[in-house]
């Protein structure tokens, strides 16, 4: 049975359902007084006063901030291995090669979609819409993992069993409901533990700024960053001499032409207004975004390119940071819902699935040899153990736990060997 199967043959027709009202679909939020900032920055307004700035899951990217934000933990999700290990009898783990879920989990999680590709897209659409919804294709061992798009999902809760339902919308306008063992769910922080709360929309007045604040950036600069200014004509000028007058003026130093010579009548003259402390300030606010969108995402500013407070000395606990704060708890999220939605019931308490994380907080080829060397001596790591860190093959007699700094040698000295004692 194919993935079309599903899609194609509806399991459960949709009639009618009285279910607990789930979370409306993301909708494009609109400033309403923003006149203040219009002062602030110099922003032009519309004729309502108000500035309307659109901000949904989609125009959120636009922002460099958000963009950067999303892509570093799902590019890091993405990237990471997802590995699948059998527990032993002695408390060790070994790779479960031979598992079904190893390949889908390591290299390939359906026919379109690679793990890498998938792992990163699921956990952008919770990063964007807080939740990542697949299919999980299931014929025996088989399995696969089918990305569902957000919006095609509502979550609605079972009024007698209390477990989520979800519903799927499909491309012919079929609505179909799927059980909890049959969707992949990856949800973000939760406001009632059913569905995902998006970041974009609780964090909208943040990215507002930041999107402000770039579109003010772009008018000043399309414009040579020259302020605007007065003209001061003769008292007695017409209406219609004072329109034309404007039109030449505008005709000779407007958009990218302010560098022309602009011809006034006599008695006329033009006053530029000059930059005040809060056009100078204009960098310090756009800081200031960055860092408001690097609290949303709970991502370390130095993440978002924003180096201020970094040195060459502790750029190696920032990525440390990074793990810790940020990205361990969506790896955990993965983990939890590997094990309870892909392995059966009765593997859980034998095969499990971990992220291999070390590659983020490697060290230099010195402070790792530093470490081995001390790991190996304490017994703690084997010779081989460490040389599979360094994706190095093992050798013979590269298994034992030794401590090489005090166990002495047991092959003869060549050089020594034919003299007589």
């Amino acid at each position: 049975m194919g993935i079309l199967d599903f899609w194609r043959f509806p399991r459960q027709q949709v009639t009618e359902i009285k279910a607990a009202p789930s979370l409306p679909a993301p909708t494009p939020a609109t400033s309403t007084d923003a006149a203040w900032l219009s002062q602030l920055i110099g922003a032009t307004l519309p004729d309502n006063g108000t500035l309307q700035v659109t901000v949904n899951e989609a125009t959120a990217m636009n922002c460099t901030a958000v963009r950067c934000a999303v892509q570093s933990i799902a590019e890091a999700v993405g990237q990471l291995p997802l590995i699948t290990y059998k527990r032993g009898k002695d408390g060790s783990k070994d790779r479960a090669t031979e598992h079904p879920l190893f390949n889908v989990l390591r290299n390939r999680s359906s026919d379109v979609y690679s793990a890498q590709n998938f792992k990163e897209q699921l956990t952008r659409d919770a990063l964007l819409y807080g939740n990542g919804f697949a299919l999980i294709n299931r014929s025996g061992d088989f399995v696969e993992l089918w990305r569902i798009p957000p919006t095609a999902v509502t979550v609605e809760l079972d009024e007698i069993t209390y477990a989520p339902l979800y519903k799927v919308r499909h491309g012919d306008n079929r609505e179909v409901i799927y059980q909890p063992h049959e969707i992949f769910h990856l949800m973000g922080p939760s406001l009632d533990g059913l569905i995902g709360a998006s970041p974009i929309q609780q964090g909208k007045h943040a990215i507002e700024l930041a999107l402000i604040l770039e579109e003010h950036g772009l008018a000043l600069f399309r414009n040579r960053a020259a302020p605007s200014g007065v003209v001061t004509v003769d008292p007695g000028l017409k209406a219609d001499q004072l329109k034309a007058l404007k039109e030449a003026w505008k005709a000779a130093v407007g958009g990218r032409k302010n560098g022309d010579i602009a011809m006034v009548p006599g008695g006329s003259g033009f006053t530029p207004f000059n930059f005040t402390s809060t056009d100078a300030q204009y960098l310090e606010l756009r800081r200031f975004a960055v860092t408001e969108i690097a609290r949303l995402f709970r991502v370390p500013p130095h993440m978002l390119f924003d180096l201020e407070r970094g040195t060459w000395a502790n750029v190696g606990e920032m990525g440390a940071e990074f793990l810790t704060y940020s990205l361990r708890p969506w790896l955990a999220r993965w983990e939890n819902e590997v094990a309870m939605k892909l392995f059966r019931e009765d593997e859980r308490d034998t095969y499990f699935a971990e992220f291999l994380s070390d590659d983020l907080t490697r060290m230099d080829i010195a402070a790792r040899a530093d470490a081995y060397s001390k790991l190996i001596s304490s017994r703690v790591l084997s010779p081989n153990e460490a040389r599979a860190k360094e994706n190095l093959p093992p050798y013979e007699g590269g298994d034992e736990f030794i401590n090489p700094n005090t166990t002495s040698s047991t092959i003869p000295d060549q050089n020594n060997a034919d003299k007589p004692a």
